[in-house]
């Protein structure tokens, strides 16, 4: 076999394991097939096997491992004046930016680099950036502006411009749609995922049906799609098997069979004291964790307090006020005040971290509104 060849095999075998989720396998195949290159003075082909090998370790709790690969493969590709390369370098950096510990003064700038760059290379922006463009917005909560554009990458899905997944686009989309209250818009925007040749649709669309029962506060269908959830999560992706355990955290507090949510042998606590989370968290995980304890925590005193389990990520049927004969347990009421409102300053701390990245307000204000549910619920006991 010629060295070339060894290459190109390198490289379809490492792509497989892409696609497939086995993300380690992929970045240590990519890895590979940049040394090969090097030895053979393959500029071009290093620089696309060191992108890869970036693109995969960002998926693993290698995180530093890929930055330093994508900043060493930028200055490669400036040089070599690559301007493809330099765009999808460019892309995965900022992506970093939004979901990790990488201190940018500007993402407003990253953006406007990553847009110059495919026009640049390609002539057009396209869906790819625009999907970009999008998912900034939606980390900032700005869901219809978010939306807009995700239509319009849709729309532009097989146009002009870099390369593209439209499944990304469906989803978020479909997300938007939910936080903007437009459901059947959701609904169908998450149907789309399964007209997709894509390998990551299956999982998106799991993900997707698993919000959508949330948002109907349906405490079966949200354990039922839980439970999918949990089957199509890839060990080997840090963010899947990690969400997939949030997914299963709000199912299993809403459904009333489970029984009291502050008890150590109830399922979700269960599953969190076995759950191996890598400390320090990364950035994309530390609201969505510390804020779903909190919720954990209002959900054990909503038992306590006698009443009914109703979602909170969604809060599309509002809790109703108990009348204070009807607690189940009125001595724990106040001690598991206590304990959501510690969980609740915790999740703030990480709120304003991720309101001062994105420059926005609605983390803290989901804390807040939070914290709120549970207080009102603490006045009705008060003397």
């Amino acid at each position: 076999m010629s060295e070339a060849d060894e290459y190109d095999k390198c490289m379809r075998r490492a792509y497989k394991a892409y696609r497939s989720g086995e993300v380690w396998t992929a970045a240590l195949l990519y890895e590979r097939a940049h040394e090969l290159a090097v030895a053979r003075g393959w500029q071009d082909k290093a620089v696309s096997a060191l992108r890869w090998a970036a693109d995969s370790w960002s998926d693993t709790s290698e995180l530093d491992r890929s930055v330093k690969l994508i900043l060493g493969a930028i200055r490669q590709a400036e040089a070599m004046g690559n301007a493809d390369e330099r765009y999808w370098l460019h892309s995965l950096f900022l992506w970093h930016a939004m979901s990790h510990d990488v201190i940018v003064t500007d993402l407003d700038e990253l953006m406007e680099q990553l847009s110059e760059l495919a026009l640049s290379a390609w002539g057009a922006e396209g869906a790819a950036t625009k999907s970009q463009r999008a998912q900034l917005l939606h980390k900032r909560g700005r869901w219809a502006a978010s939306l807009e554009i995700q239509e319009l990458a849709w729309a532009q899905r097989d146009g002009p411009g870099p390369s593209y997944w439209p499944s990304g686009t469906a989803f978020s989309a479909s997300g938007c749609c939910l936080q903007l209250c437009r459901r059947d818009e959701a609904e169908r925007w998450s149907a789309l995922l399964r007209t997709l040749d894509d390998p990551m649709a299956d999982s998106l669309f799991a993900w997707r049906a698993a919000s959508l029962a949330l948002y109907d506060n349906d405490s079966q269908a949200a354990r039922a799609t839980s439970r999918q959830v949990d089957a199509l999560a890839r060990p080997q992706e840090l963010q899947e098997p990690i969400h997939a355990t949030l997914r299963a955290l709000y199912a299993l507090v809403l459904d009333p069979a489970e029984g009291d949510p502050a008890r150590p042998s109830h399922l979700i606590r269960l599953r969190l004291a076995h759950e191996d989370v890598a400390e320090p968290m990364p950035f994309w995980l530390r609201f969505d964790w510390h804020g779903a304890l909190a919720a954990l925590e209002l959900a054990g005193l909503r038992h306590a307090a006698g009443m009914p389990p109703v979602d909170d990520f969604y809060y599309r049927k509002p809790q109703t006020l108990p009348h204070p004969r009807n607690a189940r347990l009125p001595t724990e009421i106040l001690p598991r005040l206590a304990t959501f409102e510690q969980a609740c300053d915790t999740a703030q701390k990480y709120a304003h971290e991720a309101d001062t990245r994105f420059d926005c307000t609605w983390h803290q204000q989901r804390i807040a509104d939070l914290r709120q549910r549970g207080r009102a619920i603490a006045e009705v006991f008060r003397p």
